[in-house]
């Protein structure tokens, strides 16, 4: 078969084209934030340096030389051999290729030759698992959406803002008891919606988010910061990276100058994308501070012209009770050796042995022993 591409791999973002997205440049590509420079370039200074992974920065181009699909994949030892993933961690939404306007019309037959050929360019590797990928990026077809039927097991929603604030208003469920709330801080003192406009501002509401979700993992028994201190640094530095690129969206509830909500965002074109959403417990539950803050975010977004209030992944009760729109995921799972088949069964395993009663029950314990030991003082 000849083939209908030219592939290059590169290992670092300060290699790849010109054509590669970054965030807050107005661009033709059809992509999300998650594939931009700015999203790889932080990746790499928090997760990269602590992973043993190598990027794989795929660009693939017609015969003619024209950009067709560019893939940013990772090669990490995990499970016992080399997997490829989306350079993700957790800290993307949507994974899914940089498609250009020179496109083919992908079918299946079409989206398989192209990934054999991607393979064949790639480093070599055991397993390769894809999740997270959306059906469209934009308005063009995934390719690699056309490869599996595997659902990815969680989807994103969204609240469209294309319609009008009485319309948005009216389906957010308990929206009078949300006014009704906001009116009971206001009497407080002094209740304002910061946007972080400065470095200050920034500095000011980042502390405070990191602080409120480190308790959160520490409530839920599950593992925070303390554990992976790279998802940290993550935010730290994406605070600075896509601030100056025009891209980073950081708003916060604040009441006589305490933040008692926060919402980490991140901007491409008209798309807004929450990752980051924390609020206090205690005496301010009574309040609701993260669903006013979602409330009085809705309304600047509208106001400011988005698209969309996207929650990204995640099928908690509160999303599904406060989107309009869900985006349906799927996952596929590529075994290239025998070690990659070992791989996917240990895999398959540790997802039914999560899911059972006995681990859901002891697995938590884990985290608050180990808290408890590391606040223990040194006699």
């Amino acid at each position: 078969m000849i083939s209908e591409f030219t592939i290059q791999v590169f290992d670092h973002p300060d290699q790849l084209s010109a054509e590669w997205p970054e965030a807050g440049i107005k661009s033709d590509t059809r992509h999300t934030v998650f594939q931009t420079t700015t999203f790889l370039r932080t990746w790499l200074a928090s997760y990269g340096a602590v992973s043993n992974g190598r990027l794989c920065l795929v660009e693939v181009r017609s015969a003619a030389g024209i950009p067709v699909c560019f893939l940013p994949f990772v090669i990490v030892s995990r499970n016992g051999g080399r997997m490829l993933s989306f350079v993700d961690d957790g800290v993307s939404d949507y994974n899914a290729p940089i498609l250009f306007a020179g496109a083919p019309e992908w079918t299946r037959d079409l989206s398989q030759q192209f990934w054999n050929e991607v393979v064949a360019a790639l480093p070599p590797f055991d397993l390769a698992i894809l999740d997270k990928m959306p059906e469209y990026v934009e308005d063009q077809k995934n390719p690699l959406f056309l490869l599996t039927d595997e659902a990815n097991g969680e989807s994103c929603h969204l609240t469209n803002l294309k319609r009008s604030w009485a319309d948005i208003d009216q389906a957010q469920p308990g929206s009078k008891n949300l006014r009704n709330r906001h009116r009971a801080l206001g009497r407080l003192g002094e209740c304002q919606l910061l946007i972080a406009q400065t470095a200050q501002e920034r500095a000011f509401i980042l502390e405070t988010l990191l602080a409120q979700k480190q308790r959160r993992f520490e409530e839920t028994q599950v593992p925070g910061f303390d554990k992976e201190p790279e998802k940290k640094a993550f935010f730290e530095l994406g605070t600075d990276n896509f601030a100056a690129a025009g891209a980073l969206h950081l708003s916060a509830l604040v009441v006589n100058g305490q933040i008692i909500a926060a919402m980490w965002g991140l901007i491409e074109a008209k798309h807004y994308y929450g990752l980051v959403f924390t609020f206090e417990s205690g005496e301010w539950s009574k309040y609701s501070p993260g669903r006013v803050l979602h409330y009085l975010l809705l309304q600047h977004l509208v106001d400011h012209g988005f698209d969309c209030l996207d929650l990204g992944i995640g099928d908690e009760p509160w999303k599904l009770n406060c989107c309009d729109v869900t985006i349906d995921l799927r996952k596929a799972t590529f075994i290239r050796t025998a070690r990659g088949r070992l791989m996917a069964a240990r895999l398959r395993f540790m997802v039914w042995l999560r899911a059972t009663y006995v681990w859901q029950k002891i697995r938590p314990l884990k985290w608050v022993i180990l808290r408890a030991l590391r606040a223990k003082p040194v006699t």
